[in-house]
């Protein structure tokens, strides 16, 4: 079967599917530049210069545009567990009642009585992959509004299972002496986002989290210390502040996952 392309626009929003031969005309017409992000069923948002059959299709000579979203955030070419911290503090601050909002309707639902724990066992899922492209979007230089938090309900069974199996696995491996605990979280820390970029399933989606994070683990692991410590003082502001130091948290991560992202696709596009 031919692939199917979906091309995100300047607008932020997805057109798509296109075969190989649409997206052939949107080129010629200047709808698709080597830099408009493209993305298969199975496979997160990429360069369209980085498709190789896509690639083959500009000319020799074509300039390549400017990013589609001039507001997006720039991703460092280092790795660095408070720098991700700082530039999530800055994202966050950009749109923090959004971000706020969003946590505080999460734990207002899961704290309602007798019936929220069971709520939030089902629907914490599809809430968090809501939530991460909320934060991915604001990374990406798109506006983050707080109903995004209800659009994961998409990927509702994938994204239940995900939380389901990947919580108890953690949850084992914090009973065997702890490390293990940590080694699996940080392996999977990107399931829920791979899951709101993607189709992939939850077990491809686990599995491309752990080949996501090769290399990176231990630096990883430094920006759980460090979220950990802007958690902390979250809860010393009076407990308020949680509500802008869950989003920086997030946001940091969301940065790590795009830049790892990018290092991966470098890594390709070398190979």
């Amino acid at each position: 079967m031919a692939n199917e392309y979906w091309v995100i626009g300047p607008d932020g929003n997805e057109y798509g599917p296109a075969s190989l031969e649409t997206v052939r005309e949107w080129i010629a017409v200047g709808r698709v530049v080597p830099s408009t992000l493209v993305r298969t069923a199975a496979l997160p948002p990429v360069p369209a210069s980085t498709i190789s059959e896509l690639a083959a299709l500009f000319p020799p000579d074509l300039p390549d545009a400017p990013p589609p979203f001039p507001g997006a955030a720039a991703i460092p070419d280092e790795f660095r567990a408070w720098g991700f911290i700082e530039q999530g503090w800055k994202l966050v601050m950009d749109d923090w009642l959004t971000f706020a909002a969003m946590i505080f309707i999460w734990v207002a639902i899961s704290a309602v009585p007798y019936v929220g724990w069971i709520a939030s066992l089902f629907i914490s899922g599809p809430i968090m992959v809501g939530i991460w492209r909320a934060i991915l979007a604001r990374i990406d230089g798109r506006k983050p509004t707080v109903g995004m938090m209800f659009d994961g309900f998409d990927r509702f069974l994938d994204a239940f299972l995900a939380t389901i199996l990947v919580g108890f696995l953690v949850g084992v491996g914090y009973c065997l002496f702890l490390i293990p605990g940590v080694i699996l979280t940080i392996i999977w820390i990107f399931t829920i986002p791979i899951l709101a970029e993607t189709k992939l399933g939850f077990w491809r989606a686990m599995d491309e989290s752990v080949a996501l994070t090769k290399g990176y683990r231990m630096e990883l692991f430094l920006l759980g210390l460090a979220s950990a410590l802007i958690l902390l003082l979250g809860l010393l502001a009076c407990c308020i502040g949680v509500f802008v130091a869950w989003p920086v948290v997030y946001m940091a991560f969301g940065l790590a996952y795009r830049f790892l992202e990018a290092r991966r696709r470098s890594a390709a596009t070398v190979a």
